[in-house]
């Protein structure tokens, strides 16, 4: 089974290769459509700016990071129908016991923003019944909170070294978890944007993944031919000795 998640890793390379240019792309454009010039951008880069501040200047809530973690390992068990015996949460760590797991609960908080989500349902819910749409900067400075504390907590817990991650094969999980969060950060833009939408997004996906893809292929094709030719020369010439 190992080895089979590390091919699986490799074979997801060039994909990651591919996303990470879409992110790219996603960015030239909305810079190149003045979006840093609307106040979504602005809010959320300021909530983000904010986290950072908390992060780096004060003492990190682990609790609060420890107790969504174990939660969204629990969400993900209910999501393929298992059970949930107990969780324990404390400031060193915790760890839930269930019936159920495999790579996507393992992985499951590394790469779901269960605070974002949580922000996002409560604005939500409220904005049904009082129209928020004046304080629409609250929501985005949120997002960029919540969301920064996910990113800035998982890189810090993957730097620490996660049972998690062993688990399931440390470059299995690191491709997964990377290619996963890059998803989300550019659908998250697709999202807030004025110009970009997820048919732009979704073209560029498509264009940068052909492409790698291929690369990889013709990358492959030559080493393998010109491997096979050193091969024959060599062959070649050890007969000839005899």
């Amino acid at each position: 089974m190992r080895f089979l998640k590390f091919t699986v890793a490799v074979v997801l390379l060039p994909l990651l290769a591919a996303v990470a240019g879409s992110l790219l792309d996603l960015s030239r454009l909305l810079w190149a459509a003045r979006e840093w010039g609307h106040p979504w951008f602005w809010a959320l880069g300021g909530g983000l700016a904010l986290w950072l501040v908390v992060w780096l200047l004060l003492p990190r809530p682990v609790w609060v990071y420890v107790l969504g973690h174990e939660l969204t390992h629990a969400l993900a068990v209910y999501l393929h129908l298992g059970k949930v015996h107990r969780i324990e949460v404390t400031s060193q760590g915790g760890h839930i016991v269930s019936d159920k797991n495999n790579w996507f609960i393992s992985l499951a908080p590394y790469f779901i923003p269960l605070y974002t989500l949580i922000w996002l349902g409560l604005w939500w819910s409220v904005s049904f019944y009082h129209p928020l749409g004046h304080y629409a900067w609250l929501l985005y400075g949120g997002i960029g909170v919540t969301w920064g504390f996910h990113l800035t907590f998982t890189v810090s817990m993957i730097g620490d070294g996660q049972s998690d991650l062993a688990g399931e094969g440390v470059f299995f999980s690191l491709v997964l978890i990377v290619l996963l969060n890059l998803l989300l950060i550019e659908g998250g833009l697709a999202a807030l944007s004025t110009r970009a939408d997820f048919a732009t997004l979704g073209r560029s996906l498509e264009h940068r993944t052909v492409a790698c893809y291929r690369w990889t292929g013709h990358v492959l094709a030559v080493g393998t031919t010109t491997a096979w030719r050193e091969i024959e020369t060599r062959v070649a010439q050890r007969r000839g000795l005899h």
